[in-house]
C-alpha cells in the first residue's frame, strides 16, 4: 500500500531547490562538490524531460528526472526515441516504503501519455539493492554495458571508484514477468555457472557494496564487473538479482534468444 507517497512533476521554481539539497546529501556530497542544478531541472522540465517528486507526509523521499533520448540508425536519422533517466535518488531513512517504485510507475504513465514507450538508464552493478528493483521489481532488462562510463568517480561516497554501467532498457507497455527460481546458495562470487534448472547463468556478487573499501576489496569488485562486462557484451542479458540463502546477489542472465519465464514477480 503506497497511498500515503504523493507524487507530482516538478515545474515551478520553488519546487527545483529541494532535490537538490536531497541529492547532495544521498550522495554524500562535499558543499563545493558539483551537483545537479535547479537551472537543469527547469530547462529539463519545460522541454521534455520529467522531473518528479515524492512527498511522504510533506516530506520530499525521492525525486527522478530524465530527457529525451533518440537512437540513431546508421545514416544518423533517429530511429526511436525514449526517456533516458539520469537519476533516482530516495532518502535513506524512507527507503523500502515504495517510494521508488511510486516514482518510476509514474515515470511510465507520463512517458505513455506523450507517446514514448521506452526508458532507459544506467547504474552501478555492484549496488544489488538497486539491480534487484530495477531487473526483478520492475522488469526492466540490461542492454549493454559501460565500463567507466562518467570516468573515475571524483565527488561524493564513491570517490575513488571507477563509473563501471550496466545499460538497462524497460519496456513500458509490457506486463511484468518475473517468476525465476530462486539462486542457489555456495556460487562462487565473480564467477559464471549455469543453473541446470533454466539453462541460464549465473553470475555471484557481494551483496555488500561497502562504502568505505579497501584496496583488495576495490580490485576483487572491479575484476567481477569485468566479468559481469564481458557476459553482457557477449550476447547476455541480465533479468533478475536476488538474494541466495546464503546471502549474496546472484544476477541471472540469458541469451536474447531464450524465453523468459510467464507470471507475475515475486
Amino acid at each position: 500500500m503506497t497511498e500515503f507517497i504523493k507524487v507530482n512533476e516538478l515545474n515551478e521554481l520553488d519546487s527545483w531547490s529541494d532535490p537538490i539539497t536531497l541529492y547532495r546529501d544521498v550522495f554524500g556530497l562535499k558543499p563545493d562538490d558539483p551537483a545537479p542544478s535547479p537551472r537543469l531541472l527547469a530547462a529539463l522540465a519545460h522541454n521534455g524531460g520529467i522531473v518528479l517528486g515524492a512527498k511522504v507526509n510533506g516530506l520530499l523521499a525521492g525525486f527522478s528526472y530524465t530527457f529525451l533520448g533518440r537512437d540513431l540508425d546508421g545514416e544518423s536519422h533517429a530511429a526511436s526515441v525514449y526517456h533516458y533517466m539520469e537519476l533516482l535518488v530516495v532518502r535513506a531513512e524512507l527507503r523500502n516504503l515504495g517510494v521508488g517504485r511510486v516514482l518510476m510507475h509514474r515515470l511510465r504513465d507520463i512517458s505513455l501519455a506523450r507517446g514514448v514507450d521506452t526508458a532507459r538508464w544506467a547504474y552501478d552493478p555492484l549496488r544489488t539493492d538497486n539491480a534487484y528493483f530495477y531487473l526483478d521489481v520492475l522488469g526492466a532488462r540490461s542492454r549493454g554495458f559501460a565500463p567507466n562510463l562518467y570516468g573515475v568517480e571524483d565527488t561524493g561516497r564513491d570517490r575513488g571508484r571507477p563509473t563501471d554501467r550496466i545499460l538497462t532498457h524497460w519496456e513500458l507497455t509490457a506486463p511484468p514477468h518475473r517468476r525465476w527460481p530462486p539462486p542457489p546458495a555456495g556460487l562462487d562470487i565473480g564467477n559464471p555457472a549455469i543453473d541446470p534448472r533454466t539453462g541460464t547463468v549465473l553470475l555471484a556478487v557481494p551483496s555488500v557494496y561497502g562504502e568505505h573499501p579497501s584496496r583488495d576489496l576495490v580490485v576483487r569488485q572491479q575484476r567481477i564487473c569485468a566479468v559481469l562486462g564481458h557476459l553482457l557484451t557477449d550476447g547476455f542479458q541480465a533479468v533478475s538479482c536476488r538474494r541466495a540463502a546464503d546471502g549474496q546477489a546472484v544476477y541471472r542472465l540469458i541469451r536474447g534468444d531464450l524465453a523468459e519465464p510467464s507470471g507475475q514477480p515475486k
